[in-house]
């Protein structure tokens, strides 16, 4: 059973961390999501840019699996999305409500104490921009203006983490979550 599902329209370089640290993954073009004959997975991962359609059609069907989104989370997996590469957005895919603004930019960060906060492996990221979180999501990271760029939700047994760090996440991170998920259906 592969541990993590990458999704997007093409490979991306996550494969290769996956590979150094032992994580079984498998990649998913957004038009087999919703698919019954898909595996569990701890984890699915959700790269930067799937929002914007220079790099990929991710979004109409995270649109159409908003309830299998939920699914996933509220059994126990681990959603990690990253910024979605566009001016605006306002997540109406996720159960918890957060919007985003593009603002790309080096940021010197604070953390809280979060167990999720070992995503970023540095104090100055990049950043694509900034989220203003909704009830149910706790700020994790602030840039130097005290925007969001990290931030946690809790749904029924699982966790969602998005983030506007435009770098790959630490493999610390990935240990974390494949240790806290359970598998579940997407």
């Amino acid at each position: 059973m592969p541990e993590i599902a990458l999704i997007g329209d093409r490979t991306f370089l996550f494969e290769k961390l996956f590979q150094e640290i032992g994580a079984s993954y498998q990649f998913l073009q957004a038009n087999v999501l919703g698919s019954p004959f898909l595996p569990e997975f701890k984890m699915i991962m959700i790269p930067t840019g799937f929002a914007n359609n220079q790099y990929s059609k991710t979004l109409t069907v995270l649109l159409r699996c908003k309830s299998n989104i939920a699914g996933f989370v509220r059994k126990g997996g681990i959603l990690t999305v990253f910024g979605p590469l566009v001016p605006e957005h306002d997540y109406e895919w996720l159960p918890l409500p957060l919007k985003y603004t593009c603002e790309l930019s080096s940021q010197t960060i604070t953390a809280t104490e979060h167990e999720c906060s070992c995503l970023c492996c540095t104090l100055t990221p990049e950043c694509d921009g900034y989220l203003i979180p909704g009830e149910g999501f706790e700020t994790v990271l602030k840039d130097s203006k005290g925007r969001a760029i990290l931030v946690a939700g809790k749904f029924g047994q699982g966790l969602i983490v998005a983030t506007s760090v435009h770098e790959f996440p630490a493999a610390e991170y990935i240990r974390w979550a494949l240790g806290k998920a359970k598998p579940s259906k997407f």
